[in-house]
């Protein structure tokens, strides 16, 4: 059967799962990603003439949640409240290409998408299509996450195109009248997209553009909600204290703030080190209170998350307080580890995720599924332990309360 299909697709697909996706000065190979999913970072730009469109790729999957077309995903940093636009351009000869906004991770349950109108679309260039569509981002959303996929049939991939194409997303609004003749068509998307935060756990590897701590690409404002302070670093390490174990210590050799982000590593203890924030938060009004962390493993020695289930790369941990069923006040500390090697007896790989190492990897995760549910929020921390040498990246950091409906 397996053959068969082989068979009857063409040779420039098959080709495919051999070619590389390179991005930001980064090369990786399909074979890796695959067992991933994967999302392109796009950023805002705030300049009224964009040169934000340097992502020319291949297909590298394909999903019957797409009606089986071959597709690639990017999600943008959005501030509710806010208007924006998206820029497309795409060959001529793939003109039944279909751009579709996704309200949440397009996988997750209930997720609601919206396909971008495509025409009547002007056509002055035989070779190149050119859109812009302007839209809105509605103010009661729950997520900052816009989910953008791209899709093409197979049929109707040209054989002499990998279906290369350009996008850009602005807070500048365009109007037609200023590029009169260039051959853009101007469309209009939803006033009022709503975006929803998840309900459970996500995880997928992201592709960021290439390194660069530029503050006007960082958002102006924080997330709605967001109980963490300084969350992409864009004030150096402010709010945040470097600690042992979770005591508070003026040993910062362990850790640096570099282009890449946060580096956290060790050549020579397995002590937990990291940098924590207070945050002495209530959230029993919580309906969601959404963990969301960009990660990367650098190096591991020690496999998988140690002989104890505590012991990674990088890990975040968030200390919390609440009351279970039957009224107690209790204490505890939810902890992720990420690591890229697979754990070898007596290690284990309990209270973890397995990532691709050298690729940035976000984790989403609604705290208010755990059981009992977390109703102060002490503080959190990202760190590192185990044996080194070991090296652990984090770009950004959220937690985000939505209140009860």
């Amino acid at each position: 059967m397996g053959n068969k299909v082989i068979k009857k697709l063409p040779v420039f697909l098959i080709l495919l799962s051999f070619l590389v996706l390179t991005y930001g000065g980064d090369a990786v190979s399909a074979k890796i990603l695959n067992s991933h999913r994967q999302v392109i970072e796009l950023n805002v730009d705030n300049r009224p003439y964009p040169k934000a469109i340097p992502y020319e790729n291949i297909w590298l999957d394909r999903n019957g949640h797409f009606d089986g077309s071959f597709f690639i995903l990017y999600s943008v940093e959005v501030l509710p409240g806010e208007n924006y636009t998206l820029g497309f351009f795409c060959p001529a000869v793939n003109r039944n290409v279909v751009v579709t906004l996704f309200d949440r991770w397009p996988y997750s349950h209930g997720v609601k998408r919206i396909k971008l109108p495509m025409g009547p679309y002007v056509r002055t260039n035989r070779k190149t299509l050119k859109y812009r569509w302007s839209l809105g981002i509605s103010s009661k959303s729950s997520s900052s996450l816009l989910y953008i996929a791209v899709a093409l049939r197979p049929g109707n991939i040209v054989k002499s195109s990998s279906m290369a194409h350009r996008i850009f997303f602005t807070t500048f609004k365009t109007k037609p009248m200023s590029t009169m003749g260039q051959g853009i068509t101007y469309l209009q998307g939803p006033n009022e997209f709503i975006l929803t935060g998840e309900q459970g756990s996500v995880s997928y590897v992201v592709k960021k553009p290439a390194s660069s701590f530029d503050l006007s690409k960082i958002p102006t404002r924080s997330i709605r909600g967001d109980l963490i302070k300084n969350a992409w670093f864009k004030d150096g390490l402010n709010y945040w204290k470097p600690h042992k174990n979770y005591s508070i210590s003026q040993d910062i050799d362990f850790f640096s703030l570099q282009a890449d982000g946060l580096k956290i590593t060790s050549l020579s203890e397995s002590n937990k080190e990291g940098i924590l924030q207070i945050i002495e938060k209530d959230v029993t009004d919580a309906d969601t209170l959404t963990l969301r962390v960009d990660v990367k493993v650098g190096k591991q020695t020690l496999g998988g998350t140690g002989p104890d289930g505590k012991d990674a790369p990088i890990a975040v941990a968030v200390s919390y307080t609440g009351h279970n069923d039957q009224g107690d006040s209790y204490s505890n500390i939810f902890w992720k580890g990420f690591f890229s090697l697979n754990p070898v007896e007596p290690m284990k790989s309990a209270n973890g995720q397995k990532v691709p190492e050298g690729l940035w990897y976000r984790y989403i995760f609604n705290l208010m599924q755990l059981n009992p549910k977390p109703g102060f929020i002490k503080f959190i921390s990202l760190e590192s332990s185990g044996w080194p040498e070991r090296e652990g990246w984090v770009k950004d950091i959220h937690l985000i309360k939505r209140g009860k409906k």
